[in-house]
């Protein structure tokens, strides 16, 4: 079902606020608008993905709830207190696994541990089940340079999730990977989000990507970046891939292309 923008009931359940958010970038040729008029709410636990085109400020836009910029104006909240500093409790992905070759598979895990300054031995049996999950058991002592694309951005995953975090920020996480790769990390996401329900908030350019992993898509226009309508993803869990085969998958997808053809996404030259 395509609905318009639903919000979270109230203040008391929104786990994440973004109230009129606009980003103004300076530059020499003059100020660039990324983001304008920003605003939706998430419910703690849920699974919410930015989806748009390329320059459409989602990464701008995660990069605040990170706590990691700041908009010019409006206002971002997590759990009620406002974002003015890089989140605590946060796990982040980026579309680039930003791996450390000199370390193995498991000390690249637990950097995450060391960068926060806490007991290595309190995570390194979570570490290694995490490893063991995504089925790089057999490489714990592997260097990054022996891996494929696709389990190097497994190890990037296991890294984020190491401390637990209440919160998971993902950008782009697998736009780079292979089709069938891509595919084979989706599910594994969607099962680690089932196990755990965090709160999980995820940017895509793929249409498909976003049906099939999230509650809710915010699709987005660009210049500047805005929501210009969320969508309610109700398919029963866990998703199989043959979803994306229904009626009511085609439905979904149709809307937000509808979406983007009205802002020009998918024009051509017809001359």
């Amino acid at each position: 079902m395509t609905t318009q923008t639903r919000e979270v009931a109230a203040d008391s359940i929104a786990h994440i606020v973004i109230q009129n958010v606009a980003k103004t970038y300076a530059s020499p040729r003059g100020d660039v608008r990324a983001l304008e008029d920003v605003s939706f709410r998430i419910g703690k636990g849920e699974f919410v993905t930015l989806l748009g085109p390329s320059g459409c400020g989602k990464s701008s836009l995660l990069r605040m709830i990170a706590g990691l910029d700041t908009a010019t104006s409006g206002r971002l909240t997590l759990a009620g207190e406002a974002i003015t500093g890089p989140v605590a409790g946060l796990g982040m992905v980026f579309q680039k696994d930003v791996l450390l070759d000199w370390r193995t598979v498991l000390q690249n895990v637990m950097l995450a541990v060391e960068l926060q300054d806490l007991r290595k031995a309190d995570y390194l049996d979570r570490a290694t089940r995490l490893l063991t999950l995504f089925g790089l058991g057999d490489f714990l002592q592997k260097h990054p340079w022996e891996l494929s694309g696709g389990m190097r951005q497994r190890v990037a995953i296991c890294r984020a999730l190491v401390t637990d975090p209440s919160l998971l920020l993902m950008d782009e996480p697998f736009g780079a990977l292979d089709a069938l790769t891509r595919d084979a990390l989706n599910l594994e996401l969607q099962d680690i989000w089932m196990q755990s329900r965090k709160t999980i908030v995820f940017v895509t350019h793929s249409i498909a990507e976003a049906i099939l992993l999230s509650d809710r898509v915010c699709v987005m226009a660009t210049r500047p970046g805005r929501v210009v309508e969320v969508l309610d993803i109700d398919f029963p869990r866990p998703r199989a891939l043959a979803v994306r085969e229904s009626a009511a998958f085609s439905s979904h997808t149709r809307r937000v292309r509808q979406i983007f053809e009205g802002f020009g996404v998918f024009q051509h030259d017809r001359s």
